[in-house]
């Protein structure tokens, strides 16, 4: 399958690099360097199917000598630290004819120069791996690419002139160039080569395509290949094989995998305590606030709390609010535009016709055309309107789902504490009843100054009511409360209220006892 490759690269004097050099290595040529009195000779390597000068169309006579051109460029370079050359690796599709090939190359190569002014040397090189002895013969007929060394200045009739610095830029103000620059510039070539060879690979009648982003960007889940090199690739294709490279790094890759499967897991489950912890502290920390609330202040809370319904809040939002706006504003225009038809109709009833037998009326088919146009732009806001809904919704609904969670359990806590609050009323006025009631009946039946039926009282209730006596404050409250709950009290105010003897005289034959 047709593979894609496209790199960037630059040759610095700050790394020991020259221009010359990078020129004899790709070209397999010997080039001396003026500047430095170097001799770079290459003739004896092999694999290089071509190379080919491509220069501006104003560049002079002397830029077709490569050795020249490329000491030019050192000689225009004066910093120690100058970056003398860029480059472009691309890589050529094997599924392509060698002239083709080449065509491919030249043609990019040709439009990179044209766009900003440089010299491109362009090298096409065979795949990597030849049989013993220099013969030339190819094994591996698979990774056939293409250097295309570039000078970082532009070249002008009279020589080279300033730098391309659109390339190296980081933002409009550091570049010429007011469309595109760095990384985004070296993107685009990296996307115009890309359509360049489909449209080869097209004419070629394959139906391999190649992309130029990665699987990350074009949604895919598959991992992105590692580059074996050319002894690892050659191994593998001539004997069916995995090298020792693939198995080494297949390993390293499943080891890795391991180590970082552990480490999610692990990063998930301190994520999980984190979060239950956060949750915990923070519903410690809200409830004891509204626990202490009287119920005013927590009327208050619960009304400050309540969230607009979320379908409101959806519409009243900013974005929601322009992207109506812009509907209405469109379909305004729409309508302007209807109407002005209808009376150029009316009034041009002639023209019309001729129009629709398909002559005349320019003015007549702009209007209608504009009102297409709007059309399309209203379909197009509509489903604004309907993607800045859903997005708004989703901005939305957390906060309104957390203060709704959080008013419902305040209105529950409101009841519960009116709820208490009203048990406790009750348990008030039954304990005042109960102490006036055993105050009086003491009083009424002597019992307090040891009277006649003192002798006839339990003697657990005798116990209490001394205690009681004897006692005073919140002591006394909770005897009343006791003496008040007894089977003997409960007889005897159940006696009273039916118009009996509180107390009738015990039986001899029983012992002493209520009732």
């Amino acid at each position: 399958m047709a593979i894609y490759h496209c790199s960037v690269k630059t040759f610095s004097r700050r790394n020991g690099q020259s221009a010359t050099a990078a020129a004899a290595y790709r070209s397999g040529e010997k080039l001396l360097d003026e500047q430095t009195g170097e001799l770079h000779d290459y003739r004896k390597k092999g694999g290089v199917i071509s190379a080919t000068m491509i220069l501006p169309s104003h560049a002079p006579a002397w830029a077709s000598d490569r050795a020249r051109l490329w000491n030019e460029v050192e000689r225009a370079e004066t910093r120690i630290n100058s970056t003398v050359a860029r480059e472009f690796e691309i890589a050529l599709p094997h599924e392509l004819s060698p002239d083709n090939r080449e065509r491919l190359a030249h043609e990019f190569a040709r439009e990179l120069v044209e766009r900003h002014g440089f010299a491109a040397d362009v090298a096409i090189h065979a795949p990597p791996e030849f049989q013993k002895g220099g013969t030339g013969k190819v094994i591996d007929n698979q990774n056939h690419h293409a250097h295309i060394l570039l000078s970082t200045r532009r070249l002008g009739p009279e020589g080279f002139t300033e730098k391309t610095r659109e390339f190296d830029a980081r933002s409009k103000g550091d570049s010429d160039d007011s469309y595109l620059f760095g990384p985004a510039l070296v993107e685009y070539w990296r996307e115009r080569f890309a359509l360049l060879q489909n449209q080869y690979l097209e004419r070629a009648g394959v139906a391999a395509r190649v992309d130029h982003r990665s699987n990350k960007n074009r949604g895919l889940d598959a991992e992105p290949t590692n580059h074996l090199g050319p002894a690892a690739v050659g191994f593998e294709r001539r004997t069916g094989l995995d090298s020792e490279k693939r198995k080494r790094e297949a390993s390293a890759i499943r080891a890795i995998d391991e180590r970082v499967q552990e480490l999610d897991a692990a990063a998930l489950e301190l994520a999980e305590l984190a979060a239950q912890e956060a949750v915990i502290a923070a519903e410690l920390a809200e409830n004891q606030r509204y626990v202490a609330m009287d119920d005013a202040e927590l009327s208050d809370v619960i009304s400050n709390t309540q969230p607009t319904l979320i379908d409101h809040q959806v519409e009243s939002s900013w974005e929601v609010s322009q992207a109506k706006r812009a509907v209405t504003d469109l379909e305004s225009k729409h309508d302007s535009v209807a109407r002005q038809i209808e009376s150029w109709e009316e009034g041009h009833r002639f023209k019309t016709w001729l129009n629709s037998k398909g002559m005349g009326g320019a003015e007549l088919d702009e209007l209608r055309t504009g009102l297409a146009l709007l059309g399309n732009r209203i379909t197009k806001a509509l489903r604004k309107v309907r993607e800045v809904t859903e997005a708004a919704h989703d901005r939305l609904w957390p906060e309104y789902n957390r203060r709704l969670t959080l008013f419902d359990e305040l209105i529950e806590l409101r009841k519960a504490k009116r709820q208490r609050k009203a048990l406790q009323v009750e348990a008030a006025q039954s304990l005042e009843f109960s102490t006036i009631a055993i105050q009086r009946h003491l009083g009424v039946l002597g019992w307090a100054d040891g009277g006649k039926e003192w002798s006839a009282c339990p003697k657990r209730l005798q116990t209490l009511i001394e205690d009681y006596l004897s006692t005073s404050g919140g002591e006394r409250e909770a005897l009343s409360a006791e003496i008040g709950r007894s089977a003997e009290v409960r007889d005897l105010l159940a006696r009273q209220k039916r118009g009996l003897d509180p107390a009738p005289a015990p039986k001899r034959n029983h012992g002493p006892r209520l009732g």
